[in-house]
């Protein structure tokens, strides 16, 4: 996809600034870098732009993609890839990499994260200049976090967003969670779609009496998110059973970090997405499961799929590689580092969600990084209902899907590129801009060593937190160069990113996902053999109501009024069914006769139950139009009438009626 002209201007002239050297945002670093000692970003550095060239040639290296790879160059000039093809030749003043031997990737693209969210009672420890300098140094360019509204407002909640998201050094993309419906919610929607380029929506079934929305509330949003065109997302745990798994927890006396697994097993994960599966099932609409962490979740995904039902499942890299053992630590610091939720599951759980990875059940890795330091988590130190939830993994994504999926021989290196990054573009409509080394794609790459190794610390990682998930983990493969919007921004171990310099990016709705929709829509509705057309008949009640009524009145009814009507000026097609629903509602019908042969075409007998009911039928049905023909409906005289009939005053009315209608003397 060729990038839009006005585009590429803006993105060209954002470089030109990037290139100007700027006091202010070099003190912001330095400020940053000084006071976060020990947390790792102090050597995030100060690029110097003169010798951090806007043109890059990677030699050398194995090209991946998705669905292919190949030995090539990569040659990018101010932010885009121009060009991908073995042995290119460039001029001077052009930066050079080497990658012999090494994997040249498109950068990752995380699409869990809360970086500045303020959640029970506190903030994340990472900004959005921290946890994306993390992010970068681990070989992620992009990430998508989730607005949460203020006090259920989305445009509140998306400035609000804007805000923290002022110091951001990559690109990144917003979800926005929906917490309360009403009308305004609505139309909210719809402008975060249209005019600020977030196309799906977050739905916490967990988080009861904060974030947690009800069935109801949810139907409504995937109607809505359908109609619009954004994908639907659900964090699925069945709220109500896991706050009274919390009170039976607290009843036994289990206080600490294990109870918040015990109080929210894997059963309730399983039932929320089933839940989930089954309503955006119901309403025809696109699903994506959030931060699937169990067998029970993912069964249910497993099923859906089966059936031919589009539902994404997100596993997140804790969820891969831990168990939740460490719950159970009898130090408090280490053990409610893991808190998370779902949580981390038990031994088995992780690998049977690689398995799901490797054969497409589950689509892409996420990470809900959301970190919490030491301090923060010892908010619940005497109650783990109010520990922090959320662990690391921004910095960590990359290697360790690397090292346990590829590594391990469950995976390919297309196959890699796809989960951690292609396929995120895909789903967030935002490929091949994003998630691919292609002409005209944005110059996000980063450069994988497979053998090198990495070795995790909390000491040495560029997260602020005090704390790491997956301290002292040794893996193999490490990247060792990532270029972020056309710029080295790691390498040889030090970061050189400043604040401000990350753009947000727009991802437009009706991604593929809702391709077909339509059809199978139009399918449903063609095998409802629905609405059946029945006769309206009132009951008896209604009936005798009605004659009471008319009787009570004192209603004298001339002396030509009876239950037989004839009907006359029918279209010639005309089918009992519809007389039925034409003469029925008037009162019960007996029996309706129409005409068939030559002579009798167009004409009908309808005989009403009551003659109360036949006098309204002639009433209001005199000079009714049906298919552009008006009916004539007269009472049809028989010979014991006949001394009360006056037929020469009959055949006047009828010429009367021919003549207001236009009607033929031949039906």
């Amino acid at each position: 996809m060729a990038l839009r002209p006005m585009e590429d201007a803006i993105f060209f002239f954002i470089s030109l600034l990037l290139l100007l050297p700027s006091p202010s945002v070099s003190d912001s670093a330095t400020q940053f870098c000084s006071a976060e000692r020990g947390s790792g970003v102090e050597s995030c550095g100060i690029p110097s732009y003169s010798s951090s060239s806007t043109r890059i040639l990677i030699k050398g290296g194995t090209v991946v993609n998705a669905h292919h790879q190949q030995l090539a160059d990569v040659y990018v000039e101010d932010g885009i890839i121009v060009a991908v093809q073995p042995n290119i030749k460039v001029g001077d003043e052009v930066t050079v990499l080497d990658a012999t031997g090494k994997f040249v990737m498109p950068g990752g693209i995380d699409p869990h994260t809360h970086l500045a969210m303020e959640f029970m009672g506190t903030e994340t420890i990472d900004d959005f200049f921290s946890g994306q300098a993390a992010a970068l140094a681990g070989g992620t360019t992009m990430h998508i976090d989730f607005v949460i509204p203020v006090n259920g407002n989305l445009v509140a909640g998306f400035e609000a967003y804007e805000n923290k998201s002022r110091n951001a050094c990559m690109d990144y993309g917003f979800h926005m969670a929906i917490t309360k419906w009403d009308e305004g919610v609505s139309k909210d929607m719809e402008i975060m779609v249209k005019e600020k380029g977030i196309n799906s929506f977050k739905f916490f079934l967990a988080y009861k009496g904060s974030l947690m929305v009800t069935d109801d509330l949810l139907l409504e949003g995937l109607k809505r998110c359908k109609s619009l065109g954004a994908l639907a997302m659900v964090h699925a745990e069945n709220g109500d059973a896991v706050f009274e798994g919390q009170k039976r927890m607290i009843e036994l006396g289990i206080t600490g970090p294990e109870g918040h697994a015990l109080s929210r097993p894997p059963v309730l994960e399983g039932e929320a997405t089933s839940r989930a599966i089954r309503l955006a099932r119901f309403v025809n609409t696109p699903l994506y499961v959030v931060h699937v962490m169990s067998v029970d979740a993912m069964d249910e995904i497993a099923k859906a799929r089966k059936a031919g039902q589009k539902v994404i499942g997100e596993p997140v890299v804790s969820g891969l590689i831990l168990d939740d053992h460490w719950l159970w630590d009898p130090d408090f610091k280490i053990a409610s580092k893991y808190v998370m939720s779902p949580p981390i599951r038990s031994v088995g759980h992780g690998k049977s969600l690689q398995e799901a990875l490797s054969t497409g059940i589950l689509q892409l890795v996420g990470t809900d990084h959301c970190t919490f330091n030491s301090t923060q988590k010892a908010l619940g130190l005497d109650d783990f209902r109010k520990i922090p939830n959320g662990v690391n993994g921004l910095e960590e994504r990359m290697h360790l899907t690397w090292d346990t999926m590829v590594g391990s021989g469950q995976i390919s290196a297309t196959d890699f590129v796809r989960i951690t990054s292609t396929e995120c573009a895909k789903i967030f409509n935002i490929y091949p801009r994003k998630g691919a080394i292609l002409p005209g794609s944005d110059a996000d790459i980063i450069i994988l060593n497979p053998n090198s190794s990495y070795e995790i610390s909390s000491k040495s990682h560029h997260s602020r937190s005090d704390t790491n998930v997956y301290e002292g983990r040794r893996g193999q493969g490490k990247v060792e160069v990532t270029i972020a919007g056309g710029r080295i921004v790691w390498e040889n171990d030090e970061l050189k990113v400043v604040p401000g310099s990350g753009k947000y990016v727009e991802m437009p709705h009706f991604s593929y996902l809702f391709d077909g929709i339509e059809k199978s829509d139009a399918n449903y509705l063609s095998s409802l053999r629905a609405p059946v057309k029945r006769a309206t008949r009132r009951s008896r009640r209604s009936r005798a109501m009605t004659t009471v009524s008319l009787r009570k009145q004192n209603t004298r009814l001339p002396p030509e009024v009876n239950r037989v009507l004839y009907v006359r000026n029918l279209p010639f097609n005309i089918t009992s069914e519809e007389m039925y629903d034409i003469f029925g509602k008037y009162g019960a019908i007996r029996q309706i006769r129409i005409g068939c042969n030559k002579d009798t075409k167009g004409t009908a007998f309808v005989v009403y139950e009551d003659i109360y009911d036949a006098k309204q039928a002639v009433d209001h049905l005199s000079g009714f139009n049906v298919a552009n023909r008006y009916l004539i409906v007269l009472y049809y005289q028989h010979a014991k009438m006949s001394k009360k009939f006056d037929q020469k005053k009959n055949e006047e009315e009828v010429a009367k009626l021919q003549e207001k209608y236009g009607v033929s003397t031949k039906d």
